[in-house]
């Protein structure tokens, strides 16, 4: 299921988000296939297994339409399996995180169960995105269904959100590594050129959640043309990034500078809690947030520290990480909360707290997958002395490619 919402009831419960997210399962079973892989948890590692296979094979989140090899959305997958308008839709950043812990899930075991589906997955996506590397935040299936994926390939699209894009790109440049197929390397690279020349200005949120998910296609682009360029653009986004770290490890969020795009503050009480927001009123409100960025930003400097060995950019990893121990929730009377990060906390009253403006997601909410799922995936990697991209190396998604393609 999704996750718990935010409000919370008297007896101390919290409500639970009922929507089946691709993501959001796909996420859960990596750290759960990490932790039956580590520990020796091998019903863990059952139930991940399972809810890959939901994923792939039992739900209809990559079923009809995306089944058929003969329709736009083949290979891609839906966004949540609940009703029409969950089950429409494809997005590019759901599409890419599940990519991503599908190729970490499946690197617990020896086998290539999934690999074929996430082989379909990497081309349809790639598919579906422009020249110039980028895909815009969804593409619904009546659209495919008019248009054809060619219209998308050809179409000269631009959308310099690294929110919606970056894990993507980071994506094809981890199938690049396995395929040596061209075009998840090109169309990467001028997306990537774009964005970074319209930095920070011409972003479309202009703030931390943002950098901290650029990092992770710019480390691994690091990995595969490590270039002066490629590591002054990786270590600008950083730098900018932890400009905001304290000295408790958090990374504290800052308002976009932009007008576009989403999580604008509230302007009128009548505002509140009418739409998307991010958790701070101002600039200088003391709150980090694990939902959208400090999960994103661990995952993003532990890949850039393993692609580059900076030592400043390690310190700021280990003081990050310490910081989300520290901050772990812990509940013996409502266990289902243990181990688990509200998506707020402000490091001066030391507490989870701050706006909870926003209609889906306050601060005192917890969403499956996202910033929990890797914040959990990076320490076990941590623990591993590996990286995604050094566990995921033996991949066998390559002996898939020529026929799908």
């Amino acid at each position: 299921l999704e996750g718990y919402a935010s409000g919370i009831l008297g007896d101390g419960n919290q409500l639970r988000r009922l929507p089946l997210r691709n993501d959001c399962n796909t996420e859960s079973a990596m750290v759960l296939a990490l932790d039956g892989r580590f520990n020796g948890h091998r019903q863990r590692g059952l139930i991940a297994s399972n809810l890959l296979d939901f994923v792939y094979f039992n739900s209809g989140l990559c079923q009809g339409p995306r089944a058929d090899p003969q329709h736009g959305a083949f290979g891609l997958m839906g966004w949540g399996d609940l009703a029409p308008a969950w089950l429409v839709a494809n997005y590019g950043d759901d599409n890419a995180r599940a990519m991503l812990a599908v190729a970490v899930a499946a690197a617990t075991w020896p086998t290539d169960r999934w690999d074929e589906r996430l082989m379909r997955a990497l081309l349809a996506n790639l598919r579906t995105t422009g020249k110039l590397g980028f895909r815009g935040d969804r593409i619904d299936l009546p659209a495919l269904a008019q248009h054809g994926w060619q219209f998308y390939y050809q179409a000269e699209t631009v959308n310099c959100s690294p929110h919606f894009e970056s894990y993507l790109w980071a994506c094809y440049l981890w199938a690049w590594q396995h395929t040596g197929f061209r075009p998840f390397l090109d169309r990467t690279r001028t997306a990537i050129t774009m964005t970074m020349k319209a930095y920070p200005g011409q972003w479309l949120w202009q703030n931390n959640i943002e950098r901290a998910r650029m990092l992770l296609c710019l480390a691994w682009l690091v990995r595969v043309e490590d270039t002066p360029e490629h590591r002054e653009w990786l270590n600008r986004v950083a730098g900018d990034l932890l400009a905001c770290q304290q000295a408790s490890g958090a990374i504290h969020e800052r308002l976009g500078r932009g007008t576009g795009g989403g999580f604008q503050a509230p302007r009128r009480n009548e505002d509140y809690g009418t739409g998307e927001t991010p958790l701070l009123q101002q600039d200088g409100d003391p709150v980090s947030d694990q939902l959208y960025t400090t999960g994103f930003a661990l995952l993003g400097l532990h890949e850039a520290v393993g692609a580059t060995g900076d030592p400043k950019l390690k310190r700021a990893e280990g003081k990050l990480a310490e910081y989300l121990c520290r901050i772990q929730t812990r509940s013996q009377k409502l266990p289902y909360l243990n181990g688990t990060w509200f998506r707020a906390f402000d490091d001066r009253r030391w507490e989870p707290w701050a706006s909870s403006a926003d209609i889906g997601w306050g601060a005192w909410s917890i969403e499956s997958g996202w910033g929990q799922a890797w914040t959990a995936a990076v320490l076990a990697l941590r623990e591993q002395g590996t990286t995604v991209w050094d566990f995921t190396a033996t991949s066998r998604v390559r002996n898939y490619l020529p026929r799908i393609r």
